[in-house]
């Protein structure tokens, strides 16, 4: 019997195909689905497509946006936000053209409170020139007196980055949060646990954490699952973490291997993780248990790009096969 790489004893799971979190190209309606969760459509009602925008619709998922872009040209708002989401997202068969995609987002912002908060996005990231603070805040206001609930964590995040605006700023992002957004949700229990915004409330944040967790955000079960780990804001719990952790790992997130690995190697090493020094492994540690560790490194390895995890996870690995190597002479003398 060994361990799976959850660490639960079992039989030993075939190796997953890990996906990556969102891509750089994604279909339209994938892409619009990024802009609201189901809990802000309730509270913004998007005009539905008429027969003939479906129609267009399909042929640009098809990779034709030519009847979209003729229904968009000819002062259709709603083809114009659809084909602005097009543009700046990219689709599968048509490349990206921020460009032209915030240029129909403009045109469609008299009528429609999403495409007023994608303007808003444009002119934050300077889309077609510089960034336009200003103009960005200006948008997602206006996003968010039309009734876009997005808008107004979008507005709080920007605020949150001036010492003077960063109550208020919290403030609108835990309206949002509140209204059931993930996103703000994340945003108000990252605020709570570096103190944006006022002080540090390491419990709040975890609330807020479990709240976006439930909704399948994969940065806060990982978060969240950092503060089980260590009794951070309320309980230790490093099962929990686990859980968490194997959860938003299933889910496409790239940054939970290296927390796993960290976790199962501090289980063998009595509270140690990877770095320089000597180790103590109490009693025999089975090979194919070295190997579960060893597998969860290895992905950290393949998925996460940052310098300091790819530093942790070679060390790591050498110091698992020594220790492998150490199991099995032991094993042979038995």
């Amino acid at each position: 019997m060994v361990r799976d790489r959850s660490g639960r004893r079992g039989s030993r799971r075939k190796r997953r195909a890990f996906h990556a979190s969102l891509p750089g190209r994604c279909g339209l309606a994938l892409a619009i689905m990024t802009l609201a969760s189901p809990v802000l459509a309730q509270a913004w009602q998007a005009p539905k497509p008429g027969p003939e925008l479906q129609a267009a619709l399909k042929k640009a998922e098809a990779g034709d946006p030519a009847a979209l872009v003729r229904l968009g040209d000819a002062g259709d708002a709603d083809a114009q936000y659809y084909a602005g989401v097009l543009y700046i997202f990219g689709g599968a068969k048509i490349p990206k053209d921020a460009v032209r995609g915030c240029a129909y987002e403009q045109k469609a912002s008299a009528h429609r409170a999403d495409a007023m908060h994608l303007v808003g996005m444009c002119h934050q990231n300077g889309v077609g020139g510089a960034p336009d603070k200003a103009k960005a805040e200006a948008a997602y206001t206006r996003a968010a007196e039309m009734g876009f609930p997005k808008s107004k964590c979008a507005l709080g995040q920007m605020l949150m980055t001036e010492p003077q605006q960063a109550q208020r700023g919290l403030k609108l992002c835990e309206q949002a949060a509140t209204a059931g957004d993930a996103d703000a949700q994340v945003a108000v229990g990252n605020a709570y646990f570096s103190g944006t915004g006022g002080k540090r409330d390491h419990a709040a944040a975890r609330t807020w954490y479990e709240k976006a967790a439930k909704q399948n955000k994969t940065d806060a079960a990982r978060r969240l699952g950092e503060m089980y780990a260590k009794g951070d804001g309320g309980r230790k719990d490093p099962k929990k973490a686990m859980e968490l952790w194997t959860a938003a790992e299933k889910a496409g997130d790239p940054l939970v291997s290296i927390l796993v690995a960290d976790q199962l190697f501090s289980n063998m090493t009595g509270g140690r993780t990877p770095g320089p020094g000597t180790y103590g492994f109490k009693g025999g540690v089975p090979v194919a248990d070295i190997e579960v560790v060893e597998e969860w490194y290895q992905q950290a390895l393949k998925r996460d790009p940052r310098p300091d995890v790819q530093q942790r996870a070679k060390y790591a690995l050498s110091i698992l096969a020594s220790l492998k190597t150490g199991a099995k002479a032991t094993s042979t003398k038995r």
